[in-house]
């Protein structure tokens, strides 16, 4: 016969394999012919750009990339992170994208932890098993960006509060760090956590008013300079460029703002399209059902486990709040934070129904996970569905590879430059950068600027601007030169020209 203690370590040991088992699973999916459909655009290659200048000339940053805001810029959490595979690999986007993926598919196991924290063992076993497969949580870390940072540290950032909440007064100040490390991710989780947070406060009172007042202060004070420091010494050195810019977006001179039905028809949008892509895609019907009932599961739990119902109703419809209030029109990936969430919410439904009839909730979760391999294996190879790659599906990093390496069979060893066309229009960032890749690690050397006879240019299949190519290929392309070769890989057509 087991002892107690034997038992809860049998238990231990068996959850620990089902969960390296899961990461394995989990990882190997969201790595499905990433080497041929890595998704690397202007923005990829504008952060790399920047990484290799930190790595390279030690040129330490205070801010990340820019926002879709004139002036606002993200935190360079993403920039430094990067800094690792980036030295492992001397530059190699695919090691890079690796890396994010392993982090990604590490949150299998910060979700078991915060759902066990939360509710109980159950729960949490679902809640992996369905992120694991998850067809939005793979499309999410698939991104080579700073956004899907959010998923993991929302997850670490839960489950420091639900501690906190339950008596253990010293996770108060890693809930602020990783309030700060989310906000230095992706510049709105400032607004989306201050607002979880503020309901937080407000429920939890007493929980605040009792706790020690030298960890209160230490706690906003790690909270203020981790999530905003960088941004006020930036500001001092560039003449107050971000708290303008901040101004004009309160103001409405900047940003996507809207009616108030405009705001609260984009974000229900946005919130239930993010959610069925996450749970049960294909099909947004059901998906509402299921949340609805998920949220109603939940609702049923609050004589019994109170605080995971008031942290779970603040955490999924925080967000959604935020941008109605402000009137702001979220874009679908500001959603990021609620992600583990909304998985845990329909672990919450699947349990219930567990409990009624324990076959029907084993077919439930077979039939999801059938549901999202079903939408991993139909629309990954062919980068449909996949939200940061709809306007160039046909853009591979595989194809991009293939024209650097014949470019450089036909420079033969010479000097060359390129121009490219690129969509978004004239951003050569991603070329840049992998030309500096291939050329430093491969070949030796790098296109020169415009002072050889030998000009490659790039064209990328642009199917919704084709009389615009035409165009510049008529009455730009054809002054640059006379075109001596050409040769396609993919959506990529290649012109050899002799420089005039």
């Amino acid at each position: 016969m087991f002892t107690n203690f034997e038992k809860l370590l049998r238990w231990k040991y068996l959850d620990c394999l089902i969960l390296t088992f899961l990461f394995l699973i989990g990882f190997l999916l969201r790595i499905y012919l990433i080497d041929k459909n890595l998704f690397f655009g202007p923005e990829q290659g504008r952060d790399l750009l920047v990484v290799g200048d930190i790595v390279i000339n030690h040129k330490l940053v205070l801010i990340g990339s820019k926002t879709d805001i004139e002036g606002i810029f993200h935190g360079p959490l993403y920039y430094y992170l990067a800094t690792i595979p980036f030295l492992i690999s001397k530059g190699n986007p695919l090691v890079i994208e690796l890396f994010f993926i392993l982090l990604s598919a590490l949150s299998i196991f910060l979700l078991y932890l915060l759902t066990k924290e939360l509710f109980n063992r159950k729960i949490a076993m679902i809640s992996s098993i369905l992120f694991t497969f998850s067809f939005g949580s793979i499309v999410m870390s698939r991104w080579l960006s700073n956004p899907p940072l959010t998923i993991l540290i929302s997850c670490l950032f839960f489950l420091f509060l639900v501690k906190f909440l339950k008596g253990k007064n010293y996770y108060l100040v890693p809930v602020a760090i990783c309030f700060g490390l989310a906000s230095q991710a992706e510049l709105v989780n400032f607004l989306i956590f201050s607002f979880i947070l503020f309901f937080v406060v407000i429920i939890f009172w007493k929980r605040f008013i009792k706790q020690n007042i030298l960890i209160l202060i230490i706690s906003f004070v790690v909270l203020l300079v981790t999530a905003l420091v960088n941004f006020l010494l930036f500001d001092l050195r560039h003449q107050f460029l971000i708290i303008n810019s901040f101004i004009k977006l309160l103001t409405k001179h900047s940003g996507y703002y809207g009616t108030l039905t405009e705001s609260i028809s984009n974000s229900a949008n946005n919130f239930i399209h993010f959610f069925y892509e996450s749970v049960i895609p294909f099909y947004s019907l059901p998906a509402i059902l299921i949340f609805a009932f998920g949220v109603l599961s939940l609702i049923l739990l609050f004589n019994k486990n109170k605080i995971a119902v008031y942290l779970m109703l603040i955490w999924i419809f925080s967000p959604v709040i935020a941008f109605v209030i402000l009137r702001y029109n979220p874009l679908y990936h500001y959603f990021a934070a609620v992600l583990i969430a909304f998985i845990i919410l329909t672990s919450v439904l699947i349990d219930r129904i567990w409990s009624y009839k324990k076959m029907l909730g084993i077919v439930f979760i077979l039939f999801l996970v059938f549901v999202n391999l079903y939408a991993w294996a139909i629309y990954l190879p062919a980068n449909k569905n996949v939200f940061f790659q709809s306007t160039q599906p046909d853009l591979k990093y595989s194809d991009q590879k293939s024209v650097i390496n014949e470019i450089y069979r036909e420079a033969n060893g010479s000097p060359f430059y390129f121009q490219s066309y690129t969509i978004p229009y004239w951003f050569q960032d991603g070329w840049e950068y992998l030309f500096w890749y291939f050329g430093t690690n491969v070949y030796g050397y790098v296109p020169e600027n415009k002072n050889t006879k030998t000009l490659f240019v790039i064209i990328q299949n642009d199917p919704g601007g084709k009389l615009y190519q035409e165009n510049w290929l008529t009455n730009t392309v054809s002054k640059w030169g006379t075109k001596e070769n050409e040769f396609s890989h993919g959506a990529l057509k290649v012109q050899r020209l002799k420089a005039k």
